[in-house]
Order: C-alpha cells, then sequence, then structure tokens
C-alpha cells in the first residue's frame, strides 16, 4: 500500500515542474530580484502543500484542485514571461465544495496546452 501511495505521489510531482521551479527561484534570487524570488517561492511552496494534502485521498473537491491548478498557471505564467493570461469559469450549477474528482487530474491538460501550445508561440 506503501508502494502505491508513493507512486501515486510522484506521478502527480513532476520532477521535471520541480526542478524547473526551483531554478527560477535560483535566477531570481542571481538576479537580485528578491520580491519575485520570494512571491515565487511562496506560491511553489503553497502548491506543494496542497498537492501532498490532495495525494493522501482518491477524491478531492473540485475547489482543492481548482485553487492547485491556479497555482500551477500562476506558476507556470511567470515562468514562460508572462506569454498567457487564462481564467476559470465554473458553470453555477456546480458546486465546487461538493463535487470531488482525483486529485490532479486537470495538471497534464494544462502542461500540455502550456508548453506544447502557448509557450512555443511568439
Amino acid at each position: 500500500m506503501n508502494k502505491m501511495e508513493m507512486q501515486a505521489l510522484r506521478s502527480q510531482m513532476n520532477p521535471h515542474f520541480i526542478f524547473n521551479s526551483l531554478n527560477s527561484i535560483q535566477r531570481y534570487i542571481i538576479k537580485n530580484e528578491k520580491m519575485l524570488a520570494s512571491d515565487y517561492l511562496e506560491r511553489f511552496a503553497r502548491l506543494m502543500r496542497l498537492i501532498l494534502q490532495n495525494s493522501r485521498s482518491a477524491l478531492v473537491p473540485l475547489q482543492n484542485e481548482l485553487e492547485a491548478m491556479k497555482l500551477y498557471m500562476d506558476l507556470e505564467k511567470l515562468r514562460v514571461n508572462e506569454k498567457f493570461d487564462y481564467s476559470i469559469q465554473i458553470d453555477p450549477s456546480v458546486n465546487v465544495h461538493n463535487l470531488e474528482i482525483p486529485p490532479m487530474i486537470l495538471q497534464p491538460f494544462i502542461e500540455n496546452a502550456i508548453w506544447h501550445g502557448i509557450q512555443p508561440k511568439d
């Protein structure tokens, strides 16, 4: 059971994303952009905490998943020099607090949209 939990956690925490995020923080520090480094680090820490919390359950409230994805998109937006804006629109009839979905189910779609759709473009 522990092995399966660790595999699930590893699949949710993309090592490439973590490495790139830490490199971004390092870049801000080297460039002496303390406020940007601090802001990025704070968002990154909140995202990691959410991922770890959400990984304890097979299903999480949609609200939790949306919060994690907002943090993820904010970090990616910073990494690609503000190349995109986004908005999250939920039908008013959807109760984001009661509807449950698997954690990190949206992230691969968002990552592919950013890195294969938006990032390569000027």
